[in-house]
């Protein structure tokens, strides 16, 4: 088989699946209340796979530490981290090398599939390629720390990829957004659901995309409420196929 096909094919398979909407929430108690959607959906849909979907488990862990996944080449980022989690035990040292190793993927990826998908190249120069969240706790108190990895030409049209890490405070939403920024202070859950009932209100916030952008969010919609003391699973998907 000619060698650019081969590559051509490699790069479909791996950039293919992508996952979307997780919101999470640092509430008053200190617990951290994670809400993903469990849809994984596909950048390459025609034909008979205009409406292929699969339903996954975004949620993942190595001992105490979480993450959550959004983005494409979400099987490749799902490796990446846990393998990075079993080096590294210092939380930063672990998310820094996680982004070297995914930045230096994605480039490959990226000047590949500006040869071969650039229709789909320039979705990834506009809408960025993943965004991660790692969670857990540091001497008891609660840690939320996201990377996004972005791509761009430079002035000579090589392809560049980067990643930049901030800690969240109190609130993310990573993976398919828009309509929760854009939503009247009707359309959202209350202050007195975030304050009381935190669990719902990550739930209600994956709720909102899930209904503006079906083909791409949907449930079933796991729940995790993650304290000092260990995880509690509010809901999860237990029928999630493998990645």
């Amino acid at each position: 088989m000619n060698k650019l096909l081969i590559i051509g094919l490699l790069v479909f398979h791996v950039l293919n699946g992508y996952s979307t909407c997780i919101a999470i929430y640092v509430a008053n108690d200190g617990h951290i209340y994670v809400a993903a959607d469990s849809r994984r959906t596909f950048l390459f849909r025609d034909g008979d796979d205009a409406d292929k979907f699969e339903s996954i488990c975004k949620i993942h862990n190595v001992g105490s530490n979480y993450f959550a996944i959004s983005g494409f080449d979400d099987n490749g980022l799902l490796k990446a981290a846990d393998n990075a989690l079993k080096q590294h035990s210092q939380i930063d040292t672990a998310i820094k090398y996680f982004g070297v190793v995914m930045a230096r993927r994605y480039k490959q990826l990226m000047e590949d599939a500006k040869l071969f998908y650039p229709v789909q190249f320039k979705r990834f120069l506009k809408d960025g390629l993943a965004n991660v969240s790692f969670f857990g706790f540091y001497k008891g108190i609660a840690n939320v720390v996201n990377i996004e990895f972005l791509c761009h030409l430079d002035k000579y049209k090589r392809v560049i990829t980067t990643y930049r890490i901030h800690r969240v405070f109190e609130l993310t939403v990573i993976g398919i957004s828009r309509d929760i920024t854009n939503a009247r202070p009707a359309e959202l859950p209350t202050l007195a659901t975030m304050e009381q009932n935190p669990q719902l209100y990550v739930e209600a916030l994956v709720k909102i995309e899930a209904k503006m952008q079906p083909d791409a969010v949907s449930g079933p919609i796991d729940l995790l409420e993650l304290r000092p003391d260990g995880p509690v699973w509010i809901r999860k998907n237990e029928n999630a196929d493998s990645y």
